[in-house]
């Protein structure tokens, strides 16, 4: 059920990604969806559960089987000489389990890895939004920082010109172009690596999708990031019931306590029905008789009585599987708790740490354009400047960081309590900065 509500709200996206002119985190989870072996994967596993619990249930059903028998006979005896003759034998047969409490007991269990399966589908799609979000921001982030050093490059070999033109007429000293000198080659070989991070960051992009990226939309940075609704310990609480990775594990556990119940009914009887129609027209060693028809039914009872330690070996081993796996959940729960923590307190933050980057922002780009003007009254050195032009830098990432880390911790906080779905990739996407007002971020 969870799965088909899912699969409707994605199709209620698909209509807008053909209308999309460039990248942004709706064209690209698009091309990830059809791209992702992981998903598939998990879609191919889920195609094995089900197969198995069709297989164990067709072990409760009646099994019917037609068999045919022609032979070429050569009768020999002292009386009466050799007789060749051919025979016949037909049967229809039918078993139906009446009691078999452990083949019950496995279809249950079968059940619950369906159901386990379904989860992990379903957590699969969650996941691949997730990785889409963080890489699409760190990809947003790699190239401002591109852009900001860029920026800081072109002011510096501004002022380094300003400086050299004065030196040229004895205003400027010589120490003060040299440091100018050095700044700016410190910021082109700075920038780059920086240009190479922000094309690693867009191949990280193309190992979600398949395909090259080459441009993708920019975030922006006037939006209001509202803190989350309702309060911390409602969200960790829906974490522990509606991940889906833990929901898995829950099912995991389920279906261990069945297969240790099932283990445990290999000491009960089972008890079978059985019904057969024969035709033949020979007997015992094939030997010719007139025709006949022979119709049974039959009840089957058996009784286990020693199998070699087995059975006991299997509910021990049933009980380990199940212990480790409560384990796995435990430790699933605890990282999910703190990390749902983690995102909760990040996104409330958000205002609060947008607000101040923004004053950092602004502080910096007086302290920077004051000392310029001081330095062309005598009273700031270079070094000041230069200093004023990396925070003004500084303060210009902290400010981009900020809006991302929103993004990257709402995205972690739904991830985590199992809402991160298309309709909640859509409201990601209406943060995204439209196309034509890309070129004044």
């Amino acid at each position: 059920m969870r799965r088909t509500v899912i699969c409707s709200l994605w199709l209620l996206c698909c209509p807008m990604f053909a209308q999309a002119q460039q990248d942004d985190l709706l064209t690209l989870y698009q091309r990830a969806l059809n791209a992702s072996p992981e998903l598939q994967g998990s879609e191919y596993a889920l195609e094995v559960a089900k197969a198995r619990e069709t297989q164990s249930f067709g072990k409760l059903l009646p099994q019917i089987s037609l068999s045919g028998n022609y032979s070429l006979n050569q009768f020999h005896s002292s009386r009466v000489g050799s007789i060749d003759y051919p025979g016949t034998r037909a049967s229809v047969n039918l078993q139906q389990p009446l009691l078999d409490l452990q083949a019950y007991l496995y279809f249950k269990s079968q059940q619950a890895l369906t159901s386990q399966g379904e989860e992990e589908l379903l957590a699969a799609h969650q996941k691949l939004i997730a990785n889409l979000v963080e890489r699409y921001m760190n990809a947003l982030e790699a190239a401002d920082k591109s852009n900001i050093i860029t920026t800081e490059l072109t002011s510096t070999e501004q002022q380094y010109q300003r400086v050299q033109a004065m030196h040229a007429r004895q205003m400027a000293k010589v120490t003060d172009l040299y440091e100018l000198q050095a700044r700016t080659e410190t910021l082109r070989a700075t920038l780059i690596d920086s240009d190479n991070e922000a094309r690693i960051a867009l191949e990280k992009l193309r190992e979600l999708t398949g395909d090259a990226v080459t441009q993708i939309q920019a975030a922006r940075l006037d939006a209001q990031q509202a803190a989350p609704t309702g309060t911390l310990e409602e969200w960790v609480k829906l974490a522990g019931k509606g991940n889906p990775e833990l929901q898995a594990l829950k099912h995991a556990v389920a279906a261990a306590q069945q297969n240790i119940y099932a283990a445990q009914a290999g000491f009960l009887p089972t008890v079978q029905l059985q019904l057969s129609e024969t035709y033949s027209d020979t007997s015992f060693n094939n030997q010719q008789s007139p025709p006949f028809e022979v119709g049974t039914a039959a009840i089957q009872a058996t009784v286990p009585i020693y199998e070699g330690g087995m059975t006991s070996a299997k509910i021990r081993e049933n009980e380990a599987r199940k212990k480790l796996t409560e384990s796995q959940l435990e430790q699933k729960s605890r990282e999910f708790e703190q990390l749902t923590r983690a995102a909760y307190l990040d996104m409330s933050s958000a205002q609060a740490r947008n607000q101040a980057t923004d004053r950092q922002l602004s502080a910096s780009e007086k302290s920077r354009d004051a000392m310029k003007k001081g330095y062309e009254l005598g009273v700031s050195t270079i070094i000041d400047v230069l200093n004023a032009e990396k925070l003004l830098s500084e303060a210009r990432k902290s400010q981009r960081e900020a809006r991302y880390r929103y993004f990257k911790a709402r995205s972690s906080l739904y991830h985590l309590t199992g809402k991160l779905i298309a309709v909640e990739l859509l409201e990601l996407n209406n943060y995204l900065l439209p196309i034509a007002q890309k070129s004044a971020h």
